[in-house]
């Protein structure tokens, strides 16, 4: 997976390293390794072997066609469990995480909802186009638009690559292009930057902000009024649910019916 200086890693290292603890009575455990680059390069350089290292791989990262391919081959050799974002054209054994277009229809729920009979434009901010979670987002976004908030339309829509400061960075910029701007729909990091863009603009609670996973920060800009409403999913759940596939898998025990997908939970400033 990607490396802890994105908040919600450390959120899901935690939830693995408790969950293999949990198990330890199997005999299983787990290694967390590091994508030193979010690259294509980066990331096959990471995956490069493990087959040969490690009894099963459990894979946190985005979709390109030569990522596919390395995929590919430790598929051939051992497990392959997608994980958080599903990663259909790998080979992967299974996937293990939440239903994203579910998600998605929820954050446009609530955006429609939180602007009313006025309605608006919105930005959405992905991290990486080439994950499915984000387009699965997206998709799931726009279709409840259509559906249910006619008065709602998607103004524009930016790429982060899960750089920190440019969610915050592309709200100044659709801003400028698009003054009318009433909603935010980040579905990846950045939440300081895009609060701290919130301020500079003078925002005063006109405009709506959603995104996704609570960690401390979000917490705090929840609390701060800075973040409208944050859909958080369990990652024990699905931690859990995988290293129980796996358990199975090996004859360490009895298949067991997983979770379908991760369950969510929906934090406003009041229960948060």
């Amino acid at each position: 997976m990607a490396s802890p200086e994105n908040p919600f890693y450390v959120g899901l290292r935690s939830a693995v390293v408790q969950e293999t603890d949990a198990l330890s009575y199997l005999n299983i455990r787990s290694f967390i390794l590091d994508f030193e680059r979010t690259t294509p390069e980066g990331i096959i350089a990471r995956l490069r072997g493990l087959e040969k290292e490690y009894d099963a791989v459990v894979a946190t990262c985005y979709s390109t066609p030569s990522i596919n391919a390395a995929l590919r081959q430790i598929s051939g050799k051992v497990p392959l469990i997608a994980f958080i974002n599903d990663l259909p054209d790998s080979g992967r054994l299974a996937y293990f995480g939440p239903d994203h277009e579910r998600s998605g229809r929820v954050a446009g729920e609530l955006m429609g909802r939180f602007l009313g009979g006025e309605g608006g434009g919105v930005l959405l901010i992905q991290g990486f186009r080439s994950m499915l979670n984000q387009s699965m987002r997206e998709r799931g976004f726009r279709a409840v638009m259509s559906e249910r908030f006619p008065q709602c339309t998607v103004l524009a829509s930016g790429e982060s690559e899960d750089a920190p400061e440019r969610p915050g960075q592309i709200v100044l910029e659709e801003f400028r292009r698009h003054p009318s701007m009433r909603g935010i729909y980040n579905m990846s990091s950045g939440s300081r930057s895009v609060a701290a863009a919130r301020q500079r603009l003078g925002d005063s609670g006109s405009m709506v902000y959603i995104t996704h996973e609570l960690t401390a920060s979000r917490r705090a800009l929840l609390r701060a009024g800075l973040v409208d409403a944050v859909i958080d999913h369990n990652n024990n759940v699905a931690a859990r649910s995988l290293l129980n596939f796996l358990a199975a898998h090996f004859g360490r025990m009895l298949p067991q019916a997983p979770e379908p997908f991760t369950p969510f939970q929906i934090y406003l400033r009041e229960n948060c």
